[in-house]
């Protein structure tokens, strides 16, 4: 069995106590959230991501960007969010196979700061192009944000800028609304607060915008 350690990717430092209580917490509580969504009508916004778009760093599941981009959308809108802490661009890719609910009218897919950590640019490569031949048109993918392994992450991102565009996808550009400067945006280093998050969401909205 997977520890809950190696299964949400995060390192049990004295740093990561709280996002690492957060993990459980926001999972049940989105999980939930998920049921009374798909019992109500509306337009959907299906998320699919890692802890960015759990909230893992805010203080409640909805201080992320995720929770922050929804009353924007309008009256009606309601949100299901199958991400997963822990989750890579392969990963992701399973939560969009996954899917067997009513066809959204808005899907994201924001993921990347765990390859940037863990995978091989050549295999994170390969990821983002399986992950972006099967997403609906008009799904939005986001760039990496910035502040972790930057070289790769620019080398992902230019990727990212290119292939995204040319399969109608739109890109929310994470890099170019993210630090630095970083103090005051992070909850533990590698998890935005909600400052940080609302970088995420002015993101995604322009994205949306365009």
């Amino acid at each position: 069995m997977t520890s809950p350690q190696r299964r949400t990717g995060l390192r049990r430092l004295p740093l990561f106590d709280r996002s690492y209580a957060q993990v459980e917490q926001y999972a049940s509580a989105w999980t939930a959230s998920n049921t009374a969504a798909l019992q109500a009508s509306g337009p959907l916004w299906l998320v699919l991501g890692d802890s960015a778009a759990q909230a893992v760093g805010a203080s409640s599941h909805l201080g992320g960007y995720v929770g922050q981009v929804l009353p924007r959308l309008g009256d009606g809108w309601r949100v299901v969010n199958l991400s997963a802490s822990g989750a890579r661009t392969r990963d992701v890719l399973g939560q969009w196979r996954s899917w067997d609910g009513p066809d959204p009218d808005l899907v994201t897919a924001l993921v990347g700061g765990n390859d940037a950590l863990g995978t091989r640019l050549p295999q994170w490569l390969a990821d983002v192009d399986d992950l972006f031949a099967v997403l609906p048109e008009r799904a939005v993918v986001g760039t990496v944000a910035r502040g972790v392994f930057e070289r790769k992450v620019r080398r992902l991102n230019d990727h990212v800028r290119a292939v995204a565009p040319a399969r109608g996808l739109r890109v929310a550009d994470l890099w170019a609304h993210t630090g630095p400067p970083y103090r005051g945006l992070y909850a533990d280093g590698f998890h935005p607060n909600e400052r940080g998050y609302a970088q995420w969401a002015a993101a995604l909205l322009e994205a949306l915008e365009g």
